[in-house]
């Protein structure tokens, strides 16, 4: 019994000397705002789902590609999930006029495609979203058998100011 004790007391100390391993790193939200807000291209829209806010910052670059983030947030202005996206727009090197925009949004464990019209007032059409599984044999499962979800989105740059003002504020 007292070897048990020793064995365990000794296992105990052992993994407390082991190193812990560190937690995942939360996205610095704010300075994702901060970047998305100073985006030449900002639209926003109103989520059906719980209230949620969805903001979107981009700038066109060379050969008519976009770039810029995707935020989304709760009814209550919390951050519930950001990445980076990238896409394609067949109006050239500007937005001035209404283009065909193919863009992809990266998020931790799915990716969203978003697909339609676009302009600098405002972007619409078609919105997949992908799951990217991490278990082996949820990957092969996946590519046998694509899990997709298609639905319809709609932003605007007028919504942008709304989206990004707490419900309650005073509006100007």
């Amino acid at each position: 019994m007292t070897r048990f004790l020793l064995l365990t007391a000794g296992l105990l100390s052992a993994a407390a000397a082991l190193p812990a391993h560190a937690a995942p790193k939360a996205p610095d939200y704010q300075s994702i705002f901060n970047r998305l807000a100073a985006e030449p291209l900002r639209y926003a829209g109103l989520s059906s789902h719980k209230g949620a806010r969805i903001l979107v910052g981009l700038h066109p670059t060379a050969n008519g590609e976009l770039e810029g983030e995707m935020m989304r947030l709760d009814s209550a202005m919390r951050p519930l999930a950001a990445g980076p996206l990238h896409g394609t727009f067949s109006g050239g090197t500007t937005m001035s006029q209404t283009a065909h925009c193919a863009l992809t949004i990266t998020l931790p464990g799915r990716d969203i495609g978003l697909n339609g019209p676009c302009s600098e007032q405002q972007m619409s059409g078609a919105m997949t979203v992908r799951l990217r599984p991490t278990q082996l044999w949820s990957q092969v499962s996946h590519f046998i058998s694509p899990d997709t979800s298609v639905s319809q989105y709609w932003l605007s740059r007028a919504a942008w100011q709304q989206a990004t003002t707490p419900e309650g504020a005073a509006q100007p």
